[in-house]
């Protein structure tokens, strides 16, 4: 089963099960992990498969690890040219409800996020509202984002240096990647606060004009952004592969629909895998030398908040 709506559009239901590529996708609704060495497609057909494998619970770190590992990597930016890493980790709670009922309540709540839900027999059962577009358009305008900086939504005071600079280093990568692909001529707006359920964040919006090709090359040379990943990319993507001490899976991986004239590509952020009656929501914040340990955990707390506020 797969259901899924874009923002201002109508809830889509399918049937069917997600089936793993390695050519071109050129069409269809697709999902890939973090890491892009998995890719799949929905494939459509009268009746669906749940998810019955047996599973192994996802690592969760505690708070007093968790912390311990965010004062290292404190250090480690102040003392290398990192400038920015993205640490994330898994946050377990009790289900009460089906995960079709938690779609049902999370495309309520949130119309401006991308939503979906799928439960499939081989991938499991995953569920998400994600606020950040890695691409979007219809064939030649084209849009993306750099988003990054949170804080609770309720919170005046200003942004502060870590959140102006997180969103700058996104910013400038999205710029450099435009440009290497060939588009010098794009418009920006932005940065400016957006809210996203209980959270803001810090957004600046990109368009420009391009083949769907390129927008295709484009998409993949942003994933994964510094957003999600840290600055400079392979050196953070290192850190992240050989540190982390959990798969990240779909988390932040790329999801949405694409085909021949349209493109709908979201970064699959506030998501969450379900097993059984127990809900793993996946979170992750953005550390720069400026960082304090505490907060970046508090933040993680107020993103996992996305979906527990509706169980």
């Amino acid at each position: 089963m797969l259901l899924f709506r874009f923002p201002g559009q109508d809830i889509v239901s399918k049937s069917g099960y997600f089936k793993e590529v390695h050519d071109v996708i050129s069409q269809g609704f697709i999902i890939s992990d973090f890491n892009h060495q998995s890719r799949y497609v929905f494939v459509e057909a009268e009746e669906s498969f749940d998810y019955e494998q047996e599973h192994h619970s996802p690592f969760c770190i505690s708070k007093e690890d968790y912390l311990n590992q965010a004062n290292q990597i404190v250090s480690l930016l102040k003392g290398s040219s990192m400038e920015k890493l993205v640490y994330s980790r898994i946050k377990a709670e009790n289900l009460t409800i089906s995960g079709k009922s938690l779609f049902e309540r999370l495309e309520a709540e949130y119309p401006k996020a991308f939503v979906y839900y799928f439960n499939d027999p081989i991938l499991g059962e995953w569920i998400g509202a994600s606020p950040e577009v890695l691409i979007t358009g219809t064939n030649p305008s084209f849009e993306s984002m750099s988003l990054a900086g949170t804080k609770k939504a309720v919170d005046e005071t200003p942004w502060g240096i870590k959140e102006l600079e997180e969103q700058d280093f996104v910013s400038q990568f999205l710029r450099e990647t435009l440009i290497k692909h060939g588009v010098v001529d794009f418009q920006t707006d932005g940065p400016k606060t957006v809210i996203a359920g209980p959270l803001a964040h810090l957004r600046t919006d990109f368009q420009w004009n391009s083949t769907m090709a390129q927008a295709w090359e484009i998409a993949k040379d942003l994933h994964p952004t510094p957003a999600v990943s840290g600055t400079p990319r392979d050196k953070a993507l290192a850190w992240i592969q050989s540190e982390e001490k959990h798969g990240r899976q779909f988390y932040a991986g790329i999801i949405g629909s694409m085909d021949e004239h349209q493109v709908n590509l979201y970064v699959n952020l506030r998501c969450a895998q379900i097993q059984s009656e127990q809900i793993y929501l996946y979170v992750g914040g953005g550390f720069t030398a400026d960082s304090i340990p505490e907060k970046e955990w508090e933040e993680t707390e107020n993103k996992s908040r996305t979906l527990l506020n509706l169980l």
